[in-house]
């Protein structure tokens, strides 16, 4: 089973129109602070965190207890101009935990946590030929392709900047199924652990011997 926690940040929209038309610093300042403190807390506990929409956070808190959930969303609303409320899911995929956010916390839970760590290959090559901009509108449109795929397979994507994107998985072999037949070429490191930061850190080992190797491909490592 998969747990996520989703961290809301109540009347966010109306804080924001009440700064006034002058206001978009002041969001965007606030917003790396809070994303600063959800990773700084999150990953502390074990589990895995990703801004969803900056007025939403959320996390892969597969085997992390909720209390310690609860005290690092606490931490994360000392940062907030406005209240911060979570929830928790618990599903047979992340994004099956994702929406039962809310309900079934009696379910069972327990399994390992899957994470994948990809990257977009040549992409510095095509940076220095044709600038960033073409590989962030790659990366974007590759991005919106995984998303679209995870609500089959049961995954959820995220940027991490750069050419770099995490994806939350049901298992490993799942990999197969989001990424088989992109349009672009991509490596792939899988990570498998109990706590999810261990296995992202996994993900980004098996990424990093591809890179060494210079191969196209999935690397999982458990």
């Amino acid at each position: 089973m998969h747990k996520v926690a989703l961290i809301s940040l109540k009347g966010y929209r109306e804080w924001t129109e009440s700064l006034g038309p002058r206001r978009e610093h002041i969001i965007q300042q606030t917003q790396a602070k809070l994303q600063a403190d959800l990773w700084r807390t999150f990953t502390a506990i074990g589990a895995l965190p990703h801004h969803f929409r900056h007025d939403f956070l959320i996390a892969l808190t597969t085997n992390i207890d909720e209390a310690s959930v609860t005290r690092a969303v606490e931490k994360i609303a000392r940062s907030s101009p406005v209240p911060v409320e979570h929830c928790t899911g618990v599903g047979d995929t992340p994004y099956e935990a994702y929406l039962n956010c809310g309900e079934d916390r009696a379910k069972k839970q327990g399994g390992l946590a899957t994470v994948a760590h990809m990257d977009f290959v040549n992409s510095s090559e095509v940076t220095k030929s044709d600038g960033p901009l073409k590989i962030y509108l790659e990366i974007l449109n590759l991005l919106n392709n995984l998303a679209r795929r995870c609500r089959d397979v049961g995954c959820l994507a995220f940027y991490l900047g750069g050419d770099n994107i995490a994806l939350f998985l049901p298992n490993a072999e799942s990999i197969r199924e989001a990424v088989d037949g992109l349009s672009v070429p991509v490596r792939v490191g899988v990570g498998v652990a109990k706590r999810p930061y261990n296995a992202f850190v996994k993900a980004t080992r098996g990424l990093d011997h591809l890179r060494s190797l210079g191969r196209i491909g999935i690397k999982i490592v458990r």
